[in-house]
C-alpha cells in the first residue's frame, strides 16, 4: 500500500489518494467532518484489499476544501466531479457517501457530470426532517465562528462534533484552520443554511442512478428508520447491528465488507 498522498483537484476540492493501482473507492463524508473520518475503513480495506485504491474528499465548506456559495446536491456534485476528473480522468470509481457525503454520492450517480460510476454505498442518509431539525438546522448557519486560542482546543472541538474524538492529530487537523486571533474550525457554517434535500427530490436522484446502489444504515441509529430509506429510495437496506449513526467509526470493518461487497 502507498503512503497517503494530499491532491488538490477542481474548483477547491481537497483529495488525499493512497492504497493499491486496482478499482478505486471515493469516500465522501457527512455533514460537519472531512475525508480522514474514513480512514478506519482505508485501513481495513489495506488489510483485506491491497489493491484497492481510494480517494477521501473533503466536500466544498468542509476541512480543507473551500467554501462556495451553493450548497445544493448539484453544488456539492458539480465541485466533487471537477475533483474526481481532475485526479482520475474517465476511470470508473466506486463512491462510498456517509450522511451528506451519501447524498451527494447520489447526485453523482447518473454519470451526467464526466464521472464513470461503478457503484454507489449509501450509508446512514436521512431522508426526513422534523420542524424541530429544520429550525436547528438553519439557526446552526447563523452562529458566529468560535475563535479558540489554541489549536488543541480546536482539534477537541471538531473531534466532537466531527464524531471524530480520538483520531490522530493529523487528522483532526483537517476540520482546523488559523484565525487571526487564534484558531477555528475551517467549515463553512452556511452549509446548513438552505433546506436539506426533499424526500422528491432524493428519490429522483436515485431512480437516475445509472449504476447499481446500496443502502445501509445502523439499527441504533436515532437519526435514520430504515423503512423511510426503503420507502424514499426504492430499495432494500443493509440494517447493521448495534451500529449508530457513525457506522464507519464504530463498525469500520461492517462498513469495509459493504464495500468489498459492492467492487464485486
Amino acid at each position: 500500500m502507498t503512503s497517503p498522498r494530499p491532491t488538490q483537484a477542481g474548483p477547491g476540492v481537497h483529495l488525499e489518494s493512497g492504497g493499491g493501482a486496482g478499482p478505486t473507492v471515493v469516500f465522501l463524508h457527512g455533514s460537519a467532518a472531512s475525508g480522514a473520518v474514513w480512514k478506519p475503513v482505508t485501513r481495513e480495506l489495506a488489510g483485506r484489499r491491497p489493491d484497492v485504491g481510494w480517494l477521501l474528499a473533503d466536500l466544498p465548506g468542509h476541512g480543507r476544501s473551500r467554501w462556495q456559495l451553493d450548497y445544493s446536491p448539484d453544488g456539492y456534485a458539480d465541485a466533487v466531479a471537477a475533483g474526481i476528473r481532475g485526479h482520475l480522468g474517465e476511470r470508473p470509481v466506486h463512491l462510498v457517501g456517509h450522511s451528506l457525503g451519501a447524498m451527494v454520492a447520489l447526485a453523482l450517480a447518473d454519470g451526467a457530470r464526466g464521472v464513470s460510476v461503478a457503484s454507489v454505498l449509501v450509508i446512514a442518509m436521512k431522508v426526513s426532517w422534523t420542524e424541530e431539525e429544520l429550525t436547528r438546522r438553519a439557526a446552526a448557519a447563523t452562529r458566529p465562528i468560535r475563535i479558540l486560542p489554541g489549536r488543541e482546543q480546536a482539534r477537541e472541538l471538531f473531534g466532537r462534533i466531527s464524531g471524530m474524538a480520538g483520531f490522530a492529530a493529523a487528522d483532526l487537523d483537517s476540520g482546523v484552520a488559523v484565525a487571526e486571533s487564534g484558531y477555528r474550525l475551517s467549515g463553512d457554517p452556511r452549509i446548513t443554511a438552505a433546506p436539506p434535500a426533499p424526500p422528491a427530490a432524493l428519490a429522483a436522484l436515485a431512480a437516475r442512478a445509472a449504476c447499481p446502489v446500496r443502502l445501509a444504515c445502523g439499527d441504533r441509529d436515532p437519526g435514520i428508520r430504515y423503512e423511510e430509506l426503503v420507502s424514499v429510495l426504492g430499495r432494500p437496506v443493509t440494517v447493521l447491528a448495534n451500529t449508530g449513526h457513525n457506522a464507519h467509526i464504530e463498525q469500520p470493518g461492517l462498513v469495509a465488507n459493504l464495500v468489498e461487497q459492492a467492487l464485486r
